[in-house]
């Protein structure tokens, strides 16, 4: 955990005594994979998914050739920076995230680079989404054991990388992890994940787990 997600989540107000729902942002609460679409074709590329990754999935549109890894993650990275304030929200997660809000506190844990941060708070306050946003690099089960310290009530989890649910299992295993995309580009490629509590599959299925676990 970095000094910048350290000091953000202390300057937190959680209260220890209501529900927390900790949410990813790309791929669960804000679309990825389509607007990155849209950013290759307007640059002669075509993305094609073969599975949850990146590699090898980023082709010449003219030539058919994939694009080595090293110069995918230059897009990647140019993208970030130039795409970030205006990611689409994925259908129903602002709807489900204002129901649970009602009696939950809901905190955003997202992997989002430093200097794309500003973006994407812009982003979210244009999607009128107004819940703390934290800044975290890497494994995210630290930020999560600091964000649960002390909570009395139950917790919830959510994210679309299996790698961070099994983080969360290995820092917080009491609390719920729940193994989600809201795009449904990407989820058809999710693997089930055996360290998640749950597998939901739409953002309506995460809003009735939030009322049977949290009130």
């Amino acid at each position: 955990m970095i000094e910048k997600t350290y000091k953000q989540i202390k300057d937190l107000d959680i209260k220890l005594n209501l529900p927390l729902v900790i949410v990813d942002a790309d791929e669960v609460i804000v679309h990825f994979a389509k607007p990155f679409i849209l950013y290759l074709k307007e640059r002669g590329w075509a993305l094609e998914l073969n599975g949850y990754t990146l590699s090898n999935s980023i082709k010449n549109i003219k030539t058919n050739k994939i694009l080595e890894n090293r110069k995918s993650q230059k897009l990647v990275i140019d993208f970030i920076q130039k795409e970030t304030h205006r990611q689409p929200i994925t259908e129903g997660a602002l709807k489900t995230l204002n129901s649970i809000s009602k009696f939950s506190q809901i905190i955003i844990l997202t992997n989002v680079p430093g200097y794309a941060y500003e973006k994407r708070l812009k982003n979210f306050k244009d999607l009128n989404i107004s819940y703390p946003i934290i800044m975290n690099q890497g494994p995210k089960g630290l930020a999560l054991k600091q964000l649960c310290k002390g909570m009395q009530k139950p917790i919830i989890f959510i994210d679309d990388n299996l790698s961070q649910i099994e983080s969360a299992k290995k820092f917080v295993p009491s609390i719920y992890r729940f193994h989600f995309s809201g795009c449904d580009l990407v989820r058809k490629f999710l693997p089930k994940s055996l360290s998640a509590t749950h597998n939901p599959k739409s953002w309506q299925e995460i809003e009735i787990l939030c009322n049977r676990f949290l009130i």
